[in-house]
């Protein structure tokens, strides 16, 4: 009800104070570059962009930081929901519409300046390789997962899963259990593979949804069958080295070939499987509510064990939940993929506010099926055992197995299962388009630190693209290809500085990073470096931190495009000033208490903390000297009438 309420109420005021219109030409239709600008409908584009934020956010974060008391958990996914990450998400949409398809740091170079727009993007670049590491762990980690036949209810040699023999710590008698995972991992491969059909069927033959949406299921339905038959053994480090090489080739491809493709046919799954909880929790609640009415169940408030295990509830819980209640990540999908999608200003609303209020939905669901399916005991024995690292993917399908076996009689492998692949997919797809966003800031970087040399130089001077949007030639920046934007007269009427030749290896060299497949190399090879060596709990954290001040710091452009609009700030900047005060106090905490006593063994994280601090204290100090200049309108230019 409090999601719906926002949606019905508070969505139509934060639309107000953007702007938002109907009768503005969109970035995607003006361009439409049949790669990354790709006019598309509504449902499409809601489909990929909410397969994209969705991923294992929404899931994970509550399953771990759950330890803290359902009610903690779900207040802060309430709130945090509607009146920051909705609006976080609404915000980060239209403002990249309205400045022509650009992302969050061409925006803050326009608003801020351009310090602002290199402290960002090494900022962006540093939190999508924690993200794509912490995803590819728990990728891996979903692959491998195994849970004793026994607590499935179900006799040694049984059909559906493959099973291994684990020995007993205290016996040493060797159990039977099965690997869940397997039938999850051939999903998403023969779900991938069957993508550019769905593709090419729905934009290049313009298919109907609906018929486009009941093959995505009859392609889901048999990926699941070939699993069941044909579930992936591969060694986690192999899957870890497959899914790279799958995201490194995506990055580069065609935006509908597989990324915009797979996410319509992975969503499907997710719709199915919230419907699938929600049927399972109302029919639990009528039966007697599961392990929730037992007095063993996970507590309403657990707050002081949860904080001398896990660290103080604040700021440790409003980063643990990131994904549920606010996140960053959802400004770059927003800034990278999705306003090059969409074909109405009006869908930023749709797409962006209602994309979150669902993700939220999702994240209650997932609380619900915890305190319904599992004692505190057993949610502790997976997810928070002692002396060894938990399985918070574990944790979460044996959560719904046990709430589907309550509410709907089902057996506990049936509903475990089903989490699996609504978890397994959605890492991938995530990965995906993490990658693709990836590829997009190392672009931009190169072509703000060469974009003197003559290689740069020419591909920025090519003709004009439609409706007076300008192209570039040889490498098309598709962050920030966007419409053309009218100049400020300062700058139209300066000489540009002298053009630097370049001959041999250096001309060369520079060739290359024009190359889609080295620059997705390059954010391949960081997500490796941060993945390999970390599992998901060690990485989490900062990930999370990270993300939520990323959310920040989008929401502080957000509020700088708001002033020099002349429009009201205070939506946007009270969530600004709590997500940074709550991340940056964790940023520190992690940096002083498990970072630097770890040098060198923690050398990656330590210099990835330490550089994500200095990008946030810098991009604020440029802000509030901005501001405090009155210099908020975009580098002298006339402040347009919204």
């Amino acid at each position: 009800m409090v999601l719906f309420l926002g949606g019905r109420f508070y969505a139509p005021v934060i639309g107000r104070v953007l702007g938002e219109r109907a009768d503005r030409i969109t970035p995607a239709v003006a361009i439409d570059d049949g790669r990354d600008y790709v006019p598309t409908r509504t449902p499409v584009v809601f489909a990929h962009h909410y397969a994209s934020i969705a991923g294992a956010g929404p899931i994970i974060g509550p399953v771990v930081a759950i330890l803290y008391g359902w009610g903690p958990a779900l207040l802060w996914i309430l709130l945090g929901g509607v009146f920051l990450g909705a609006v976080h998400d609404f915000a980060a949409t239209h403002i990249a519409v309205r400045e022509g398809g650009k992302n969050l740091t061409v925006i803050a170079r326009r608003y801020i300046g351009p310090g602002a727009f290199v402290m960002l993007l090494i900022l962006l670049v540093a939190l999508l390789a924690l993200v794509c590491a912490a995803f590819l762990d728990l990728s891996a980690t979903a692959l491998t997962s195994i849970v004793a036949v026994s607590t499935l209810k179900m006799e040694p040699g049984q059909a559906m899963f493959r099973e291994v023999g684990v020995a007993n710590a205290l016996t040493g008698v060797v159990e039977s259990h099965a690997v869940i995972g397997g039938i999850a991992s051939t999903s998403v491969v023969v779900i991938t593979a069957c993508s550019p059909l769905i593709g090419f069927l729905y934009l290049k033959r313009r298919w109907p949804v609906w018929l486009c949406s009941l093959l995505a299921l009859a392609i889901c339905g048999t990926s699941i069958l070939i699993g069941l038959h044909l579930p992936m053994t591969v060694k986690p480090l192999t899957w870890k080295l497959m899914i790279s090489g799958y995201v490194l080739i995506s990055a580069g491809l065609p935006v509908w070939l597989f990324l915009q493709s797979r996410d319509f046919i992975n969503v499907h799954i997710l719709y199915v499987g919230i419907v699938f909880l929600v049927l399972a929790l109302v029919a639990a609640a009528l039966r007697g509510g599961g392990e929730m009415a037992r007095p063993t169940a996970i507590p309403l408030n657990n707050w002081s064990a949860a904080s001398g295990k896990l660290g103080p509830g604040w700021p440790v819980m409003f980063v643990l939940i990131a994904c549920g209640a606010v996140s960053g990540f959802h400004s770059l999908c927003a800034g990278g993929t999705t306003c090059k999608q969409l074909s109405s200003e009006t869908a930023a609303r749709r797409v962006g506010y209602y994309g979150m209020l669902l993700e939220s939905f999702l994240a209650v669901c997932v609380v619900c099926c915890l305190i319904v399916g599992l004692t505190l005991d057993g949610y502790q024995e997976y997810c928070h055992p002692e002396g060894v690292t938990g399985n918070a993917v574990l944790t979460f399908a044996m959560g719904v197995g046990h709430t589907a076996h309550v509410g709907l009689g089902l057996p506990i492998a049936a509903g475990a299962l089903g989490a699996m692949l609504l978890l397994e997919g959605f890492l991938v797809t995530t990965l995906d388009t993490a990658i693709r966003l990836t590829r997009y800031m190392i672009e931009e970087g190169w072509a703000t630190f060469f974009g003197r040399y003559d290689v740069f130089a020419a591909a920025a001077e090519s003709p004009a693209g439609p409706a007076g949007g300008r192209r570039t030639g040889g490498l098309e920046v598709a962050g920030t290809g966007g419409l053309a934007m009218e100049e400020p007269f300062a700058v139209a009427h300066t000489r540009p500085p002298p053009v630097i030749a370049t001959h041999g290896f250096g001309r060369w060299g520079l060739k290359m990073l024009q190359h889609y497949w080295v620059n997705s190399g390059i954010a391949v090879a960081l997500m490796l470096l941060l993945g390999l060596g970390n599992s998901y709990e060690v990485v989490w954290k900062i990930f999370g931190s990270s993300n939520q001040l990323l959310a920040a710091l989008a929401l502080l452009v957000a509020t700088c495009w708001l002033v020099s609009h002349r429009r009201p700030i205070w939506y946007t900047l009270l969530p600004t000033v709590f997500m940074l005060v709550t991340s940056v106090t964790m940023m520190v905490r992690l940096l002083l208490g498990k970072y630097l006593p770890g040098w060198p063994a923690t050398a990656a994280l330590t210099i990835t903390d330490i550089v994500v601090l200095a990008m946030t204290f810098g991009i604020i100090g440029l802000a509030l000297r901005r501001w405090a200049g009155g210099r908020m309108e975009p580098h002298g230019d006339p402040v347009a009438a919204a």
